[in-house]
């Protein structure tokens, strides 16, 4: 399965430049924004995707879903980076989980600008490209931090500016690219050595949360009590198992407002 897979994943990641960009609409939220790349490409996966598992349900960005099951799920982001993708700003993926017992077994995430693929299955490790790959073992005061800005949610805005200047004072430095999934699979990579955003949705952070783990690092949703879940909203907080600790007390100093 792991190769047919791949190949959807491909595929999809062709529609990113071989079909035009004709339509953008707005979504609920602040530049919250839909084009119809993300539309076709979801209808693409939900197709491919349930001949590989037949059986097997989709969660995606661009549908209507039902809730999370014990049955086989794909959860689907067909263009993680929207707003990237309408500037030509060539930083977007395809993100696609295989949830099992409402957990991931399987995550890939095909960013097809640099023509990378991170894929991991559960128990057996993440690779890119087919290469194994690890988080970093990068100390606080060295590590470049990844987060999100939770555009669609002004109410976080602040208070994740707040906390991306908190982490700029101890550590190298901050980015911020635009895309949980890609972010997520940098970390994995080593290319980062943390990542926070205070919003994401389950299609943005269930594969990269898997490929986190199975390369060695540390994954939470540090408002929410209790194990990771994949059908809510929820703040993602990862790093390499090295600064796990001072990137989460960070986290907590500055996030108290929010468990309210």
């Amino acid at each position: 399965m792991r190769e047919k897979l791949m190949q959807i994943a491909k595929t999809a990641g062709d529609f990113f430049s071989a079909r035009s960009l004709s339509r953008i609409d707005q979504k609920e939220g602040h530049a919250n924004f839909v084009t119809n790349i993300d539309r076709e490409v979801e209808e693409y996966l939900q197709q491919a995707l349930l001949s590989l598992v037949p059986g097997s349900q989709v969660i995606g960005e661009e549908k209507e879903n039902g809730a999370l099951t014990d049955a086989p799920t794909w959860i689907v982001d067909p263009v993680d980076g929207t707003t990237n993708l309408i500037h030509d700003y060539r930083c977007s993926a395809v993100s696609i989980a295989l949830c099992e017992n409402r957990k991931p077994t399987v995550g890939l995430i095909w960013q097809p600008w640099m023509q990378e693929m991170f894929y991991a299955e559960a128990g057996r490790g993440a690779a890119m490209n087919g290469k194994e790959i690890h988080v970093s073992e990068t100390p606080f005061d060295r590590a470049l931090v990844a987060f999100g800005t939770a555009p669609y949610h002004t109410e976080l805005a602040e208070k994740s500016m707040e906390l991306a200047l908190a982490y700029l004072h101890s550590c190298a430095d901050v980015r911020r690219s635009g895309s949980a999934a890609i972010d997520l699979a940098y970390l994995a990579c080593g290319r980062h050595d943390a990542f926070f955003e205070l919003n994401l949705k389950p299609w943005d952070y269930a594969a990269g949360s898997l490929i986190v783990r199975e390369a060695g690092g540390v994954v939470s949703m540090p408002l929410e009590p209790g194990e990771m879940r994949y059908d809510r909203s929820a703040a993602i907080l990862a790093s390499n198992m090295v600064i796990a600790d001072e990137i989460r007390a960070v986290f907590d100093r500055y996030t108290g407002s929010l468990r309210a």
